[in-house]
């Protein structure tokens, strides 16, 4: 895959690539076998790793890919974890959880936070497992009998599933050629403003939309489409529609957020869903209320139209790859370390509704508060919060296609 070239290569590589140093090891106490095994530690840039099989072995139960190379089930007492290779986004039974830093495949390790055995095991199994603050270990207290052991034991190496059907097809047609990038409002919709410093989110979201656009083009191979390129105002499905006119194959929105108080502050990136949060509906609901001028603009037997598209489950079709995309974006934003990371999210926002592709939705920070205002009015700010966006869907892109690449994509569809 030949997406990034010359010098843009080396840049993009030298940041993505994770280095490992041993960090020691990690306890795990057997409290029924009464012992206690060591399970080595992996020093990451921004966690320290296990490496699961080491974990499923002394734990027990079975662990297997789900798509070769790119995303593994651990079953653990009947439940089924699923963890991807760089994405921080995990699942447990279907449900998304998040860790700080994303689980990763270094040869033939695959590698996880260690939050996974500190915080999650004894979250998600209080019966079975504690963490001891005090002597770092973690303690399974109800063990696996030795039977089971040994034969979990003798089938821990992760097994694959045949993808060589899948691996035949040209998935050349499936290749993202096209980004649409959508700078949030414009025109009589000013979006947010700003408290101390008078900015205002529609022409920040215009000039850090036009830095994003800079950067995707200068990957050599990606056709890159702005919804607005001046101060004008573009009805909120029209959006949607003009990235899918173009064939595109992301759909990325980009606003500054707002709050009645001054405290609240970050970043966030948001996929299409229900939103679980106050703040999360908080949100929805201060970009949605862009529709107004839409009704303005285009009439009420339009606005019908628009209402039917909001209703439109279409987009379910790409909710996993949205995910995929929001993590790639929001592990590169929470590189800036002057603007604290609120994570992934999700909301009903009407301008993702019609863009039938994976899409995205970026808070890049709450102008509404001091410390993000002042930092979204420096320039070089703008230019380093560009740069972790386009990282992150260049990021996506080249995952995107290995899997195109290697079957496991298609595999993972039927």
């Amino acid at each position: 895959m030949n997406l990034f070239r010359g010098t843009t290569t080396l840049i993009f590589f030298s940041l993505f690539m994770p280095v490992f140093l041993a960090a020691g090891s990690f306890s795990i106490l057997d409290r029924p076998g009464k012992r206690v095994k060591e399970l080595s530690l992996v020093s990451g840039e921004r966690s320290s790793y296990l490496d699961l099989r080491e974990l499923v072995a002394e734990l027990g139960d079975s662990v297997y890919w789900e798509a070769t190379g790119e995303r593994l089930v651990w079953i653990v007492s009947g439940r089924s974890f699923v963890f991807e290779d760089r994405l921080s986004i995990f699942s447990l039974d279907g449900e998304l959880y998040q860790f700080v830093a994303p689980s990763l495949l270094a040869g033939s390790r695959f590698l996880v936070p260690a939050q996974l055995a500190v915080e999650y095991l004894p979250q998600f199994f209080p019966e079975r497992f504690v963490y001891n603050k005090l002597d770092g270990l973690l303690v399974d207290r109800t063990g696996v009998p030795v039977s089971r052991k040994k034969a979990v034991s003798e089938t821990v190496e992760i097994r694959s599933v045949d993808t060589s059907r899948a691996a035949k097809s040209d998935g050349k047609n499936y290749r993202i050629s096209t980004v649409v990038i959508d700078p949030g409002h414009g025109g009589r919709d000013p979006g947010a403003l700003g408290r101390r410093h008078k900015l205002t989110e529609k022409h920040l979201v215009l000039e850090i939309s036009q830095l994003v656009v800079a950067r995707l083009k200068g990957s050599g191979e990606l056709k890159v489409i702005l919804t607005r390129d001046k101060d004008v105002l573009v009805p909120l499905a029209e959006r949607g529609s003009l990235a899918n006119k173009n064939g595109a194959g992301l759909f990325v929105s980009i606003h500054c957020n707002a709050s009645r108080g001054s405290d609240l502050r970050g970043a966030s990136v948001y996929f299409l869903d229900a939103a679980k949060t106050d703040e999360e509906r908080a949100t929805a609901m201060l970009e949605n209320a862009s529709l107004q001028y839409d009704a303005e603009q285009i009439g009420p037997e339009r606005q019908n139209e628009i209402n039917l598209i909001l209703q439109d489950m279409a987009q379910n079709e790409y909710l996993r790859e949205s995910k995929d995309l929001c993590s790639f974006i929001q592990s590169e934003m929470g590189r800036l370390d002057e603007l604290p990371e609120k994570g992934i999210r999700q909301a009903n926002f009407a301008v993702l509704r019609g863009a039938f592709m994976p899409a995205a939705l970026i808070e890049t920070a709450y102008i509404s508060n001091p410390n993000d205002e002042s930092l979204l009015r420096n320039r070089k700010f703008r230019e380093r919060l560009a740069e972790a966006i386009a990282g992150g869907i260049l990021q996506y892109i080249n995952q995107y296609h290995k899997k195109l690449d290697s079957g496991a994509l298609k595999a993972e569809q039927k």
